[in-house]
């Protein structure tokens, strides 16, 4: 407020003191001291002090992903002794027949050989490489070093390149990468001192880098990276075949990745089906396909690639030669690899070949249910256990539920009369494992 000159300010001063003074008076003596004392005691002032500061959560100077690439660097130059007499040696192995577990004894021959290990101190980020002697089925570690190779549930230790290793000396070291030398013999032409051709054997070693997996190495930021590497390549394998406008032979004038929309998880569970041991997975299902999603996400694009099995199918989706190369000429637009090895090892390549051997294989079933096949809450069933055997076994058993009105198709009829194999049985008690498991895997890793 603006007085306008002093008298004016004197005389408001004045009237309020004066009304002071007749309001303590009417008030009393108790009220007087206090009011009193609220206004000309000294000023109580509050500090509030600042809540404690959180200190913000610390991040990680390396990721684990970040040490195995740091390993492969340290690695990649390495050499490594390979003898030329081989050792023998046998494993026991354990398999569910019938739902009991029997052992069987199998026998290995190996040249003695060195192996380098790459060693991360998870305390401190260190790297160490080691070189350990493969001497039949005895581990010679150097000096100050405890190394031992696991047995897993199926009674497997010796895996050539993703045997599972544990350091149990020096403290805090797992085991991150390792290099194994492949010793192989081939005859070959020569010429001798006569000019006459001869053929000799001969030996060619070739260097396997991996990230082997452990029960150390099990975490869930590598479960994690094998989901997303997995899903991305899924992803990447439907945009390419989409590019390329490459068409259905189920269903004619449809793009393959228009038939297969929102069926992405089709394909993302054909690694974990085709890279886990049945044993294993009945032991324990969640850690087994962790097991595969741990590989996966440590090796990332070489996980699996050179893996073949007895009847000769190789890479992560283990595809055959024939049936790779009948896809090929198939969906000529898709422009596949032509060489069988280097087009199975290829993630991508192989996951398209993956995706139209489902499509060459739809066609069977629609057939069989028309297009309402495609809404059928088994479709994936019908298709996983023709990829995984000869289509007509899953023919027939899906016309014998459909004739004898059998709700389970699977067991409809039996492998003796024509319908799915025993091995395309335990194919498909994985899939309903991982149908029914799917979120929860996803939640827990994600957690």
């Amino acid at each position: 407020m603006e007085f306008k000159n002093l008298g004016q300010f004197k005389r408001k001063k004045v009237i309020v003191g004066i009304g002071l003074i007749f309001l303590l008076a009417v008030l009393g003596s108790d009220a007087k001291g206090s009011m009193i004392a609220g206004f000309f005691s000294s000023r109580v002032i509050s500090v509030i002090p600042p809540s404690p500061s959180v200190p913000p959560e610390a991040k990680p100077l390396w990721t684990i992903l970040e040490k195995i690439n740091e390993a492969h660097n340290l690695l990649k130059n390495i050499s490594l002794k390979v003898g030329d007499r081989d050792i023998n040696y046998t494993e026991s192995r354990y398999a569910s027949v019938n739902g009991k577990i029997i052992t069987a004894s199998r026998s290995f021959k190996e040249p003695e050989k060195e192996i380098a290990l790459a060693a991360l101190n998870i305390k401190s980020g260190e790297i160490k490489i080691l070189t350990v002697t493969k001497r039949g089925a005895d581990l010679i570690a150097p000096a100050g070093w405890n190394v031992e190779v696991l047995e897993r549930p199926s009674g497997i230790r010796w895996n050539g390149r993703n045997t599972a290793y544990r350091v149990n000396s020096p403290e805090n070291y797992v085991v991150i990468a390792n290099v194994y030398p492949n010793e192989k013999d081939t005859r070959v032409a020569q010429k001798n001192k006569q000019g006459k051709t001869v053929y000799v054997t001969q030996r060619t070693i070739k260097y396997d880098l991996y990230a082997p997996y452990s029960p150390d190495l099990h975490t869930s930021d590598l479960v994690i990276s094998g989901q997303n590497y997995t899903k991305n390549m899924v992803a990447k394998a439907m945009e390419e075949l989409k590019f390329a406008g490459v068409k259905s032979k189920a269903i004619p004038k449809s793009l393959v990745t228009d038939v297969f929309a929102s069926k992405n998880n089709f394909f993302e569970r054909i690694p974990l089906l085709e890279q886990t041991d049945l044993t294993e997975f009945e032991i324990d299902p969640k850690n087994t396909v962790e097991r595969a999603h741990v590989i996966i996400g440590a090796n990332q694009d070489k996980a699996f690639n050179t893996t073949c099995n007895s009847s000769s199918a190789c890479g992560w989706v283990q595809f055959t030669p024939r049936t790779y190369a009948a896809i090929a000429k198939s969906y000529p637009s898709t422009k596949l690899i032509k060489d069988f090895k280097a087009g199975a090892a290829d993630h991508l390549n192989s996951m398209k070949a993956a995706i139209l051997l489902y499509d060459t294989n739809l066609k069977d079933f629609i057939n069989i249910k028309g297009l309402g096949v495609l809404n059928d809450p088994s479709l994936e069933e019908y298709l996983a256990s023709s990829y995984n055997g000869a289509p007509r076994h899953a023919k027939a058993s899906l016309k014998a539920a459909i004739l004898g009105g059998i709700q389970d198709w699977v067991q409809a009829l039996s492998s003796k009369k024509g319908g799915i194999k025993d091995e395309t049985r335990g194919y498909l008690v994985k899939l309903r494992w991982l149908q029914q498991n799917e979120a929860p895997l996803a939640a827990v890793a994600n957690s």
